[in-house]
């Protein structure tokens, strides 16, 4: 790992992993990280979001009405699809590979975190769902290697999905997310388009599908997918159309935005997610600031479902307000909230002095609306903690 100093107008700022970061604020130290993390790169949930595209094109091979560029479509889908078997939900070899990255950073930047000699403990906390469970053994196990003294310690269950993890969203209001991303799908999706490049008869395939909006639609999701597996060494951008590509990824944009945002429509079905998180980052900051606290870090491992409105509530960088029908203009899911997404809130401290954080969205120094930083991004934690617990009480 290159770290390099340099001058950046009046603050000084270091280098890792390609990234640059501010340097602690003179006579400060960082003593305690709090962390939330999504899983990382995983296998699709379930069939549903393969099978009208798979069904399509095993109809379209049966029948013989491949052309040589649906051919190639067909066998990387089918190969796709076939990894899938037993692996459902399940963290990729990628995943891994991006929390051992991300923690390894983590210890980097923050070496005075996890050599103090007085602060050992690392409390770890995920979702009983397998890729968490995984990420959170690649991460945990990069650090410890890193800072083999470490006591790091471990709990999963259903309690604590319960209390604060929140793996699923509420079913209340995705008929209607449903309707809007389909309404949207209509009318910018062309599956005529794609038809006639896959099939020799393309009016016939329209008419043996249930939705071509849906066979388009899926072609994204293997797209997307292929992505994190990334041992199979399968892109499809070659075989789609970027127009239609492009249309695919703003619609994939609003039906995430709209399932897991705190969106003006439906924010309310998901704002609960945030505050049992906001409340946890409240709880354990307290005790990790005590005094005699032996605790250098809190990490949790979690879902998009509850990772995006907690960042939304705190006011960060890249996380509006506003509605769904502008999401597919205005946010893109891939930049705020991908595959091993990660806040990490770093406090640091210096005597006779108030604690400050900086707070780091997906390793990059984020911005807090409504506060005003110390210095660059340094905020007082007085600051942040009064923020989030009026957001709370409101």
């Amino acid at each position: 790992m290159i770290r390099k100093m340099e001058q950046a107008s009046t603050d000084l700022i270091f280098l890792i992993g390609g990234q640059t970061y501010s340097e602690p604020l003179k006579g400060y130290r960082p003593f305690y990280i709090s962390h939330f993390g999504r899983h990382g790169s995983r296998y699709f949930s379930g069939p549903h979001n393969m099978k009208p595209t798979l069904d399509c094109f095993e109809a379209a091979k049966a029948e013989g009405l491949l052309t040589a560029r649906g051919d190639s479509l067909y066998s990387a889908i089918a190969a796709i699809h076939a990894e899938h078997a037993g692996m459902y939900g399940e963290l990729a070899p990628l995943g891994g590979r991006e929390h051992r990255g991300i923690a390894s950073r983590m210890y980097e930047r923050e070496i005075p975190v996890f050599t103090s000699g007085k602060r050992t403990t690392v409390r770890s906390i995920s979702s009983i769902y397998p890729r968490c469970l995984v990420s959170m053994a690649n991460f945990t196990e990069e650090l410890s290697s890193h800072a083999p003294s470490l006591d790091i310690t471990y709990l999963a269950g259903k309690r604590y999905n319960d209390a604060y993890i929140s793996a699923r969203t509420s079913d209340e209001f995705m008929p209607e997310v449903g309707r809007i991303t389909d309404s949207l799908r209509r009318s910018t999706f062309h599956p005529e388009t794609l038809f006639a490049q896959y099939f020799t008869d393309p009016q016939r395939m329209m008419g043996l599908v249930d939705d071509p909006y849906k066979v388009e639609m899926g072609l994204y999701y293997f797209w997307a997918i292929a992505f994190d597996l990334d041992f199979m060494n399968i892109d499809l951008t070659p075989l789609i159309p970027i127009e239609e590509l492009t249309a695919c990824v703003a619609v994939g944009n609003a039906y995430r935005y709209a399932k897991v945002g705190l969106s003006t429509e439906y924010g309310k079905y998901n704002s609960l997610k945030g505050e049992r998180l906001a409340n946890d980052l409240l709880d354990k900051a307290q005790d990790a600031l005590k005094e005699d606290s032996d605790v250098a870090a809190d990490l949790r491992f979690i879902h998009d479902s509850g990772f995006t409105p907690l960042c939304t509530l705190l006011g960060l960088d890249g996380f509006p307000v506003f509605e769904v029908e502008r999401a597919h203009k205005e946010w893109n899911a891939a930049d705020v909230v991908p595959m091993c997404a990660n806040l990490q809130v770093i406090f640091y401290e210096a005597k006779g002095k108030d604690v400050l954080v900086k707070v780091l969205v997906n390793e990059k120094e984020s911005r807090i609306s409504g506060l005003t930083p110390v210095q660059g991004v340094y905020y007082r934690w007085d600051d942040v903690s009064k923020k989030i617990e009026s957001k709370l009480n409101n």
